[in-house]
């Protein structure tokens, strides 16, 4: 039976990292449960190193290829032959609008479907500054044959540009990876002690993170309590200072080493300010922090709020040190956790079922 083909349009670097060489990312994940039903070939953009190169993981090609803003020709040649050579039956951009308007030009002259994928406020990207980048990809998401969105709030901003066939599909998580483990076995193991009390925060370490307001907190709840430490992992913007007496520093360079920082906590946080871009972005460490069934401490922006409202001591204001002080002093008490059930509604193979769900459709339509 002839397995039908998804070509992907997806930048090869994002959340500060190298998604084609780490595997990594959302757009990787719904699509690698599909990769035994349909052919699948990704091609990435290289915009930082400019890198030429074909690698295949598990059951899906890559293809990357240099491109700038000012030369993006390598990309559109190479977007040309693939399409020339492969009969695709659908294709889907993600990561960027430029991707978006791109795939929609290449859809329309190979008359084939599109699935558009609008993962965050595309007005907060630098394209978004390039004169009709705006208009036109407001074009790709009336025009796609369908679309999906990473979150809730997304979809209500832009609703007034589509009102059907479109999907809300979270950021996933992998349960056999984020799962349980002994808080003393996770602690032996990244050598932390076990007599304190760990608050952990993973991630970009920012301002607009509110990783300034978690330090803050935490030294607050120090002057009662000085067995609370602040555990911090992920790149911090230059100039952000991170070293105080209190703060533990690991690199967890891992995806296993992550899971066991997780499990060794008492507390963890998304501490995000509320923004226009956090106001409409689904954190990727949402349910990898609720699948390890640790308590958390998040602030309430986007659909951080939806997933989270049955735990409503959770949820703290943003912005407020006080309020978010207040929280993990609540959650350092907490015992009986039931996150992980609220995990296991939204893995990435059941996540998958909606992107195929979207290909069955827009597949039994093909234009001609």
């Amino acid at each position: 039976m002839h397995k039908k083909k998804i070509l992907v349009l997806m930048k090869r670097f994002g959340s500060n990292k190298d998604m084609v060489k780490e595997n990594f990312g959302r757009e990787i994940r719904l699509l690698e449960p599909l990769a035994k039903k349909y052919t699948i070939d990704f091609l990435c953009p290289d915009y930082h190193l400019r890198e030429k190169f074909k690698i295949k993981k598990n059951g899906i090609n890559y293809f990357v290829v240099p491109v700038s803003f000012l030369n993006p020709f390598p990309m559109i040649n190479s977007i040309n032959r693939l399409m020339s050579k492969n009969d695709y039956d659908v294709i889907i951009p993600t990561t960027e609008p430029l991707l978006g308007i791109v795939g929609y030009y290449f859809s329309r002259k190979y008359k084939i479907s599109m699935v558009y994928e609008v993962q965050d406020n595309y007005e907060m990207y630098d394209s978004y500054k390039i004169p009709f980048v705006k208009y036109l990809e407001h074009k790709v998401i009336k025009k796609s044959d369908y679309i999906f969105y990473s979150n809730y709030p997304l979809m209500k901003k832009l609703r007034f540009l589509r009102k059907d066939k479109f999907e809300i599909i979270e950021n996933g998580v992998d349960l056999k990876l984020f799962r349980r483990v002994q808080k003393k076995t996770a602690r032996t193991t990244l050598k932390i002690k076990q007599n304190i009390k760990l608050v952990t925060y993973t991630g970009h370490i920012s301002e607009d993170r509110g990783i300034n307001n978690l330090i803050e907190a935490v030294r607050q709840l120090r002057e009662k309590d000085k067995t609370i430490y602040l555990l911090l992992s992920g790149k911090a913007d230059e100039g952000f200072n991170i070293k105080h007496s209190f703060i533990i520093y690991e690199e967890l360079p891992k995806r296993e080493q992550l899971v066991m920082a997780l499990n060794a906590s008492d507390v963890l946080i998304i501490a995000s300010s509320d923004n226009p871009f956090t106001r409409y972005c689904f954190p990727q460490k949402l349910f990898e922090y609720m699948a390890v069934n640790v308590p958390i401490v998040a602030t309430a922006v986007g659909d951080v709020i939806r997933i989270l409202k049955p735990s409503r001591d959770s949820l703290c204001m943003p912005g407020s040190i006080d309020d978010l002080k207040a929280k993990i002093a609540v959650q350092l008490k907490k015992k009986n956790i039931s996150h992980r059930k609220v995990a296991e509604h939204y893995t990435w193979e059941k996540l998958s079922k909606k992107v195929d769900k979207m290909v069955i459709h827009v597949t039994k339509f093909r234009l001609h």
